[in-house]
Order: structure tokens, then C-alpha cells, then sequence
């Protein structure tokens, strides 16, 4: 984001660790437990949200370099990702055109050709069909005609799109809802891929992206934990569409604040911004790097749930990365310590609460305006009625 903006952000974060406040909504919001355990509900969030929406699959660098690949299938759509011998990002369906075997095992790496595990078709990084296994003996074809089938995917901003289904092209400012600006000032084409891993969890996927929603839990819930990093009960507020921006103030604000002029207070060491971006995507910039998780159903399952999470650095933490080849087990450890073991721990009981019938729904607060938010968005992927607001 620009510097006024942050400037912008900044002042407001001051405002409201002097005066203690936080932006509030009118009322109250009362949402229905079944949105969490509705298997019907499920089937249509598939298929809108995970097979005909764009989603954000990653950044520039998990596809560092032409050859570089990134098959996943952590939609429930086999996806392959290259970057194709020009450069280019390019998206396909990882199945073969033979017998529909997936292609590329799941994971990162570097390739030339693809070449199916099951009767050895090769195809090349733009997805065309090369080699056919003793093709005298299959019979000739037209090769042509056999390439893998190409989806919709877009590059912008540092950021990897994919459609899983469909053939309609992706509109990423569209996508961004004026996010674009912000998107753009990151500067995710420099950072460096680090990691990843992927949290399994007894919740619902639209709890998993609940828990990134307010900060109000934090002196409670993790107050041996983030709550000595992080002010709780503070956050800024922004909607971009369907997308939402909220920022945290760190617990040494006032002191880059008292040390430095305002003209020199320094974005990213004073806070942590937290990115919606529809359907399923969390965004976190700390002052080392950016974390990418997305949300996804676990099959058919409403009450389960996986999160896929990058993670990336900035350049000028490269050196430490260096010195220290354990930084990111560490940095898992640490994440997995606050989300897996606190966070998703009370979404799992909030997941064996919505299922017991005890209550037919659940209260967003005032002070939980991103919850508003982000349900009232999927509501609306849906086509579905909004929740509204009930004065207090």
C-alpha cells in the first residue's frame, strides 16, 4: 500500500491504543450453525467457490524460474502449474489425455516434460502433447488434438490465478476489488518461496477462515502466546468487494512510535496486515515475510478442513535464512503453537457445538466486523440472503 495510506493506518492504530477503541458496527450479527455442518451447503460452496471461481493459488516465486512447476489438487481439482519455457505462468488440468492419470505427482520442482507415470505420454511445459509411448503399437494419433486441457490463469501483482473449471479468462483487479494498489506495493515478485505445510483440522473450512478475523480473543486465548506481540481488541477496518483488509498494531508500536519521527515510522515493524481475499485466501505481512493459507473442505466433510500454508520471505532476511537452516521449522513450530494448538482447538469445539443442536446460531459482535464480512460475502457467492445486523 502507498505511504499515505499507511500513514493513514498508522495514526488510526495510535488513536486507538491512546483512547482504546476499535471500529464497531451498528448491532450484533447472528449467524446459523448450519452454515458449518450443512452438507448441502458444501456441495454448492464447491462448486462455486472451488471449482468456478478464481482462486489464489500462490505467488510469482513458487514458480521461480521457466521449467519450474507446482502440481496441487488441494481444491479437489488436479492442477498444474508451470512456467513455461518463455516465461510465461500457465495453468492445466493434471490428467492425462490417455487414461486420465494425474500426471505430476503433487509438489514443487523443475521439468522439461511431464511424462505420465502410468504409460509414459510426455507432454511439455505449455501442456503439448510430445511423445506417445510406442505409438506404432497405441496407434497413430494427432497429437495436437491431445495436448492437456489449459485452464484460465492470470499472473498480476506477484500473484499466481487459477480457475479450476471453465474456459472464462480471470479479470485480477476484478478479482481484487481495488486491491490492486495494495497488491501491487507489496512487491511479491521479489520475496522468496521458504515453505509450506498443511493443517488438517476437525473444523469446518469457512472456521479455519474465522479465526483470522478479529483479534478480540487474543488476551485471552493466547495470552501466554501472541498476545505479547500483538495488541488484542484492535484492528483496523476496510472493505475492498468481496475482499477485506484489517491491521494490527505490534505491542512495540509505541516505542518505534517514541523513537523515530513519524515520517520514519516503519510499516512492518509496527504491525501485522491481515488480507481476505475471496473466496478462501488469508494474507499475513510481518516484518519478515508473507504467509499464504488457503482454506479449503476436507472431500465431502463439512465438519473437516485443510489449510494450505506458504510461506515466503523477504530478501534482506535471506542471510539469516543462511546462517540459520532451521529457521523454518521454527517459524512452523511457532505458527503451529498459536493457530493449531489455541486457535484451531476452539474452532473444534465451536465444530462439535454446531453440531449438537444445542443452539441454532452463533453471534458475531461489534467488534467482529470482518466475521460480518466474511460471511456475508460467500452468502453472496452463493446468492444467498445476507445476514443482517441486529441492533443492541
Amino acid at each position: 500500500m502507498q505511504r499515505a495510506e499507511q500513514n493513514r493506518l498508522l495514526e488510526f492504530l495510535k488513536t486507538g491504543l491512546e483512547k482504546g477503541v476499535t471500529p464497531l458496527a451498528k448491532g450484533v450479527m447472528r449467524s446459523p450453525v448450519a452454515d458449518y455442518t450443512c452438507p448441502d451447503l458444501l456441495a454448492d460452496e464447491q462448486t462455486v467457490f472451488f471449482k468456478q471461481t478464481p482462486l489464489l493459488m500462490g505467488l510469482s516465486p513458487d514458480l521461480p524460474e521457466p521449467g519450474s512447476y507446482w502440481a496441487d489438487n488441494a481444491s479437489g481439482n488436479p492442477i498444474l502449474m508451470v512456467r513455461d519455457q518463455d516465461g510465461q505462468f500457465r495453468a492445466f488440468s493434471n490428467i492425462c489425455r490417455h487414461r486420465g492419470v494425474q500426471v505430476v505427482p503433487n509438489g514443487k520442482g523443475k521439468k522439461n516434460r511431464f511424462t505420465c507415470p502410468f504409460h509414459a505420454w510426455s507432454y511439455s511445459t505449455s501442456g503439448d502433447l510430445i511423445a506417445v509411448n510406442r505409438e506404432p503399437s497405441f496407434g497413430c494419433i494427432d497429437k495436437s488434438q491431445y495436448g492437456l486441457n489449459e485452464l484460465p490463469s492470470a499472473e498480476k501483482y506477484g500473484m499466481l490465478w487459477v480457475r479450476p473449471t471453465g474456459s472464462e479468462s480471470i479479470d485480477v483487479d476484478a478479482c481484487l476489488g481495488g486491491l490492486a494498489e495494495d497488491m501491487d506495493t507489496w512487491n511479491f515478485s521479489n520475496i522468496v518461496y521458504g515453505a509450506s505445510q498443511t493443517l488438517s483440522a476437525d473444523i469446518n473450512w469457512k472456521l479455519a477462515i474465522d479465526t483470522f478475523g478479529e483479534n478480540y480473543h487474543f488476551d485471552v486465548l493466547h495470552k501466554d502466546t501472541l498476545a505479547s506481540s500483538i495488541h488484542g481488541n484492535l484492528q483496523t477496518h476496510d472493505i475492498f468487494d468481496q475482499n477485506y483488509r484489517m491491521v494490527f498494531a505490534t505491542t512495540n508500536f509505541k516505542e518505534v512510535q517514541d523513537t523515530v519521527s513519524q515520517d520514519e515510522w516503519i510499516f512492518r515493524r509496527m504491525t501485522l496486515s491481515v488480507y481476505f481475499i475471496y473466496p478462501n485466501t488469508i494474507l499475513l505481512m510481518d516484518s519478515f515475510g508473507v504467509d499464504v493459507l488457503r482454506m479449503f473442505p476436507d472431500n465431502d466433510q463439512p465438519g473437516k478442513s485443510r489449510t494450505e500454508q506458504n510461506y515466503y520471505v523477504l530478501p534482506e532476511v535471506l542471510p539469516y535464512v543462511e546462517e540459520n537452516p532451521e529457521m523454518f521449522e521454527h517459524r512452523f513450530r511457532d505458527f503451529n503453537n498459536v493457530v493449531y494448538e489455541e486457535d484451531y482447538v476452539m474452532a473444534a469445539s465451536s465444530q462439535v457445538g454446531a453440531a449438537s443442536g444445542a443452539q441454532t446460531h452463533i453471534t458475531f459482535g461489534r467488534n467482529e466486523l470482518a466475521l460480518h464480512h466474511y460471511h456475508n460475502a460467500h452468502r453472496r457467492g452463493l446468492g444467498r440472503p445476507i445476514l443482517e445486523l441486529e441492533a443492541v
